[in-house]
């Protein structure tokens, strides 16, 4: 030990060296490894517990939105062109279908073509070529109404149109001989009105027809009406005159029609031989020179309604007794003298009900024993209880029938008695043939 001045002084120079035991050393480990897991575990903790609450989130707190279509429709003058024609409202006003009256004109939106269809006038022998079938009239009248088509129809198919089929009654579907020929004598027609009769009480059947040979072409009328004229026109109308002689025919046109206004309507009209309608599966006018409901083969004057015949036909229809045909009525006019004289003058059917825009299944039977042959189909509103002779044409088209291009188109077809067609509205309503 070292003094100075009297005080203990240790060295300056002096260190001192302390060691851990091997115990302390092994418990520090341990407990620095314990916190190495615990803070693993914790952050791992951490991590789920935060994973957890975003699905949550996600799943409850936020609302899943629907994806969803929002449609626009457009202004009306900004919409897509549409094919539906425009219904036009027609006034009603007495006028003859003389050849200098000329055809309606249908003033559009916008302009468009019109289409006539051609007419070879050369020559009398129009040959197998010509379009027979083309009336004329305004063409083209009125978006999807289509062509004229008077007399016999058109060959033209589309448009507002009734469709007709042309059978021969003279020979079978494979064109063997049925009997039902060309006769003279008082009863020749017998078997002929057979046949119609059994069609028409029988609802009208395409059955009843189909075993008969029928003209592959197809006409589409859209009035009826046609000069007194040959029977064998309408072989030639219908393109098949190589094959069919004049006489013992039968046309039947079919379509469904939409009524242009609410009320109560008549079909007038007559025709050689017969003229026929069937509106709303109902026979609603049967009219000519024949009557083939009434056919009895034990009485066969009873389906004949001129000449005598046609005072107790009458009698019969005034009294109520001959319910097929309850209602009718006799119309008698200036232009009509051989019909007024020979068959009492137009015949006004059956009264039915329509309503505007609905559409109804119509019929029209045109049928000839043999000669001249020629009609005229025209329709009333009776709707108020009046009747008179105030007519319109009835058609599916705006277009009307000109006499002297009428004429023109028979040269050679021809019969006697002239057009023997009165004066209709030149205004009629159209009643638009659908499909």
């Amino acid at each position: 030990m070292w003094y100075k001045n009297g005080v203990n002084e240790f060295p300056t120079h002096m260190a001192l060296h302390i060691e851990m035991s091997p115990e302390a050393e092994a418990e520090l480990r341990k407990s620095a490894t314990r916190n190495k897991v615990t803070s693993a575990a914790l952050a791992l903790l951490l991590i789920s517990l935060a994973a957890t609450v975003l699905y949550f989130a996600v799943k409850i707190i936020v609302k899943t939105v629907e994806p969803s279509f929002i449609s626009f429709t457009p202004p009306e003058d900004n919409a897509p062109p549409t094919n539906k024609p425009t219904t036009q409202e027609l006034s009603s006003s007495s006028s003859s279908p003389s050849s200098d009256v000329a055809p309606a004109m249908i003033v559009a939106d916008a302009p468009a073509n019109v289409a006539m269809a051609p007419v070879e006038m050369d020559s009398a022998d129009f040959g197998e070529a010509a379009d027979f079938g083309i009336g004329m009239g305004a063409g083209g009248l009125g978006e999807g109404l289509g062509d004229g088509g008077n007399g016999l129809g058109s060959s033209k198919g589309g448009g507002s149109a009734l469709e007709g089929t042309f059978y021969d009654l003279k020979q079978t579907k494979s064109g063997s001989p049925t009997g039902i020929i060309k006769e003279s004598g008082p009863n020749s027609e017998l078997k002929q009105f057979e046949v119609l009769h059994d069609f028409m009480k029988g609802g009208w059947r395409e059955s009843v027809l189909a075993k008969y040979w029928q003209s592959p072409t197809k006409l589409y009328a859209t009035n009826f009406y046609l000069p007194v004229c040959e029977d064998r026109y309408a072989p030639v109308a219908y393109q098949c005159e190589d094959r069919v002689k004049p006489a013992r025919w039968v046309a039947v046109y079919r379509g469904r029609v939409q009524a242009p206004v609410t009320g109560k309507f008549r079909f007038v009209g007559t025709g050689d031989d017969i003229l026929a309608v069937r509106f709303n599966n109902k026979l609603v006018l049967e009219a000519g020179y024949r009557i083939a409901t009434r056919f009895d083969k034990s009485k066969p004057g009873a389906m004949r309604v001129s000449g005598g015949d046609l005072k107790a036909y009458a009698e019969e229809i005034k009294s109520g007794k001959d319910k097929e045909h309850k209602g009718y009525e006799f119309i008698t006019t200036q232009e009509t003298p051989k019909w007024n004289s020979e068959v009492g003058g137009l015949t006004a059917g059956a009264i039915f009900e329509v309503k505007q825009g609905q559409n109804y299944p119509i019929e029209v039977l045109i049928a000839e024993q043999g000669g001249s042959f020629g009609f005229v189909l025209l329709i009333q509103n009776v709707t108020d209880g009046t009747g008179g002779k105030n007519f319109d044409l009835f058609r599916t088209n705006f277009a009307e029938p000109d006499k002297a291009e009428l004429e023109k188109m028979l040269q050679g077809y021809l019969g006697g008695g002239g057009m023997q067609c009165p004066t209709y509205n030149k205004d009629s309503m159209v009643w638009k043939a659908v499909p």
